[in-house]
């Protein structure tokens, strides 16, 4: 390191004298004075002296300050901010410890390419910018990033002799908060409602960190947070409310994060964080688990207590991916995946490679599956809690892919979804429906309710509302079979107010409306004052619980009391145990449905059914 490198000896002498350095080469001695923004906290007059010929066979180059006043220091390391010096092949030549530091390494560099110590390709060889700097232009300041993750300006000046090109000195200031105070002064950059990193601006430090990151041989983590509930919170607060509620959940999260971390809003409710310099993977375990400790205690609208949850999708680098563009569409996938399954936190893995493979083909195969006939009903019975009457009928589509096998609507509706395909599938689920009840009628089965699921998206066009009306009008309308449109609490809780209207013209038309899966969602009660809702499904995952959890059973309590209360009927999902049914009995829940009174069956076999419970009125026993 400059000014104690041992390789150097000798290094007092007269202004035209010689020294041997530890490699035996010999190096003529100059005087020069020292720039005076150099000069400040030095002492003597800023008098140096300047090493900068070589005379081996090898033509090669020292440059080596020292003050003339401290023969054994070096002035460079009396400097603040890191300086550099390089060769014209571009090697480093010398450097002190500020740079040492930023360089976050101890071990020597000399003789190490620059073009391999930076994250950027800032770097303009001595060739390319010889020209513009003898000329006096000089080479305009490039930024580079530390391994801590801050922004720094390089300014290059050419040292010369006899016209030639001989070294770069190279000098660095910290930029990091400067920047961001220009930022937040401009407001031409980053995110104008939080003050943090644009999405733009995100990406790019993204790949700055990937650079670093292979440099020093670290582990790097992406973490994009999707808050939970914010949407409803917007609707029932206004615009106002939720920015603020953005403003004070960046800063929540940013107290809870380290100072070289990046924290980004991408969009809307949605935010990234970049954790660097991480040992191991684990450390986003860490991070993850700091937020979900911040995010326990309530944010405050108007002096209330609102609680808000998030969702976490994590990529690691470079076990997930050696490339920022990759690595944040993983982190992406993991997050997509979360929402699918249910969870707080999805670390991206392989078997989501698979997942997004499989995903794909099931889009492609979905196109012309209802042309080929693979789509089928299966019928689940809903009966009155104390099983002597029968209620009316699910209906649940089914896939019969031909290499996969029989799928389940979990497997295949949020594809259908994506690739546009859900109104095909809902008119098709009610052409099939159509032909099962006309046979239905023909065995005298009728005065049921029938229950279908949709998806919010069928709401957006008239089709679902036409159909579903030709459909009772060719069924004999209520005096036959009575509609229930089932929507899960998710896309109720999201959707249900942009679609109000078309909620509240199927109802004009006699068809009921149902809320499945109730109770999984924080916040979806007020959907229920405001929109037509007859029946609410607790959700499956509560009922299983009932007989070993005693949170769960309160909570099912209290939705049945709140249906009685609002006069919404109650209905419990996946009752599967005489336990659990005789806990909703004695709660007066109005109906039950589960393998407990049938599993799901064929059309035919329905009809079988239905008369062996009328013979027997009851096809389950207290």
């Amino acid at each position: 390191m400059l000014g104690h490198n041992p390789a150097l000896v000798d290094l007092v002498g007269d202004p035209q004298a010689f020294f041997q350095d530890g490699l035996g080469r010999h190096w003529p001695e100059q005087c020069q004075t020292l720039p005076h923004h150099w000069q400040q906290g030095l002492p003597g007059k800023g008098l140096i002296r300047v090493h900068v010929s070589a005379l081996d066979d090898k033509g090669g180059l020292l440059f080596y300050l020292q003050p003339v006043v401290d023969p054994h220091g070096s002035v460079l390391d009396l400097l603040a901010h890191p300086i550099f010096v390089q060769c014209p092949d571009g090697s480093l030549l010398a450097y002190n410890r500020s740079f040492a530091d930023f360089m976050s390494t101890s071990q020597p560099l000399l003789g190490t390419p620059c073009d391999q110590l930076f994250c950027q390709d800032w770097h303009q060889g001595l060739d390319q910018g010889r020209d513009a700097l003898l000329a006096g232009s000089g080479l305009p300041p490039g930024r580079v990033t530390s391994p801590d993750g801050k922004l720094w300006w390089v300014q290059k000046r050419l040292l010369t002799q006899d016209g030639q090109a001989i070294a770069l000195i190279s000098e660095m200031w910290d930029m990091t908060r400067q920047l961001q105070m220009e930022a937040e002064l401009s407001g031409d950059r980053g995110d104008k409602l939080t003050g943090l990193s644009s999405r733009e601006e995100f990406l790019q430090q993204l790949e700055d960190q990937a650079h670093v990151a292979k440099r020093i041989k670290m582990k790097m983590g992406l973490m994009l947070l999707d808050l939970k509930n914010f949407q409803q919170i917007n609707d029932d607060f206004g615009h106002q409310v939720g920015d603020a509620l953005l403003k004070a959940v960046s800063q929540r999260v940013r107290q809870t994060l380290r100072e070289t971390d990046v924290l980004a809003r991408l969009e809307g409710d949605r935010f990234a964080i970049m954790a660097v310099h991480l040992n191991n993977s684990e450390a986003m375990a860490q991070v993850h688990h700091k937020l979900a400790l911040a995010f326990e205690k309530p944010f405050e609208l108007d002096g209330k207590p609102v609680p808000l949850g998030f969702r976490a999708g994590v990529a690691i680098y470079p076990d997930d991916a050696e490339k920022a563009d990759t690595l944040f569409n993983n982190a992406e996938l993991a997050l997509h995946q979360l929402k699918k399954d249910g969870g707080e936190v999805r670390f991206y893995d392989e078997r989501i490679d698979a997942m997004v493979r499989l995903t794909r083909e099931l889009g492609r195969d979905l196109r012309g599956a209802a042309e080929r006939g693979e789509f089928f009903l299966r019928f689940q019975p809903i009966v009155s809690a104390y099983g002597n009457k029968l209620l009316g009928v699910e209906s649940l589509v089914r896939w019969q892919h031909p290499k996969h096998g029989m799928l389940v609507p979990q497997e295949f509706v949020y594809i259908a979804e994506h690739v546009g395909l859900i109104t095909e599938l809902g008119s098709h689920v009610l052409d099939l429906l159509n032909q099962e009840l006309h046979r239905w009628l023909d065995y005298g089965i009728y005065n049921l309710c029938m229950t279908v699921n949709i998806s919010p998206q069928q709401l957006r066009t008239p089709e679902l509302f036409d159909k579903t009306r030709e459909l009772l009008a060719e069924l004999g309308g209520p005096d036959q079979f009575d509609m229930e449109l089932e929507l899960n609490e998710a896309a109720i809780h999201n959707d249900g107010q942009r679609y109000a209207q078309q909620l509240h013209d199927l109802k004009k038309l006699g068809i009921r409306l149902s809320i499945d899966e109730f109770g999984s969602i924080n916040g979806a009660l007020n959907n229920l004052t405001k929109l037509p809702i007859d029946t609410i499904k607790i959700d499956r995952h509560f009922i299983a619980k009932l007989g070993r959890d005693p949170d769960a059973e309160t909570l099912v309590k209290a939705i049945i009391r709140l249906g009685k209360d609002l006069g919404i009927r109650t209905s419990a999902v996946g009752v599967e145990e005489l336990e659990q049914l005789n806990f909703l009995r004695n709660e007066r829940c109005d109906q039950v449905q589960g393998f407990a009174v049938s599993e799901p069956m064929s059309g035919e076999d329905f009809i079988t059914w239905y008369h062996n419970f009328n013979l027997v009125r009851g096809g389950i026993q207290p």
